[in-house]
């Protein structure tokens, strides 16, 4: 087992049980006593669980806000007319021949409707429901992870789609994100899609976080990165003034539209 799997692992089962041993998670997961203190302090770090006498508990306060993941249509009617201008002027950053990433979103979903067009051009992306959309279009080559599918996101996750991504490099990587936090960084509700998240930013050469104004100020569950991997936010006019002079004062260039 991966050590991702394994910290998903842990997380369902404080999740279901509220608490657990050491000597119970090293049952469950068949891992060494060793193995899950160090997990438990990784998780801890990430504040996400508190550890105990011998075990660990889930954080109880505003649990249920920072894991929630709404489904995607719910996410798709939400400001649909700030995230259609994103996709658009995000639209305008990829060039002929580009090989760029895709992370699943509603935003990347409009952006992939307005790559059609482009010549020679080269989609990555973990999401399902991009390439059904778009998979028959001439002049567009696109490669699909592989992985589990999650059903709330569309998104392919796992060790097999961090496997794929490894072996390949793109120019660009759009990346759609739930929080965006100059404490806590790049968030997302799932951990696996954060650690696939994470995999993604590592092989592009310039991150393009494509976000309404409504994701800044907000953590979720997971941490992806902090912010100094972001290259570039397009995010909409609704953002506060200032949210976005502190983008600009991290060197990050920052696009309203």
């Amino acid at each position: 087992m991966f050590a991702e799997e394994r910290l998903l692992k842990i997380m369902e089962i404080l999740t279901r049980l509220g608490k657990a041993t050491v000597g119970d998670l090293s049952d469950s997961l068949a891992v060494s006593s060793v193995t899950i203190r160090r997990d438990l302090e990784r998780l801890e770090e990430q504040k996400l669980l508190t550890r105990t006498h011998g075990g660990a508990m889930v954080i109880q306060p505003n649990s249920h806000e920072v894991a929630y993941e709404k489904s995607f249509s719910e996410k798709e009617e939400a400001f649909a007319a700030e995230k259609e201008r994103i996709a658009e002027f995000a639209s305008k950053l990829v060039e002929d021949g580009d090989a760029i990433l895709l992370t699943p979103g509603t935003t990347n979903m409009r952006l992939a409707r307005m790559l059609i067009g482009k010549k020679d051009l080269t989609i990555v992306t973990n999401a399902a429901n991009i390439v059904t959309h778009i998979g028959s279009q001439s002049g567009i080559d696109i490669i699909l992870t592989g992985g589990k599918l999650r059903n709330k996101s569309f998104a392919m996750v796992g060790p097999l789609a961090d496997q794929a991504l490894s072996g390949i490099r793109v120019d660009k990587l759009f990346l759609g994100v739930d929080g965006f936090d100059f404490n806590e960084g790049l968030t997302t509700p799932n951990l696996s899609e954060a650690n696939t998240n994470r995999q993604m930013i590592s092989i592009a050469k310039k991150v393009i976080v494509v976000a309404d104004h409504s994701k800044f100020g907000k953590v979720t569950f997971s941490q992806i990165a902090p912010l100094n991997v972001v290259h570039t936010v397009i995010s909409d006019k609704l953002l506060p003034e200032t949210t976005a002079q502190k983008i600009r004062e991290l060197g990050i260039e920052l696009i309203l539209c």
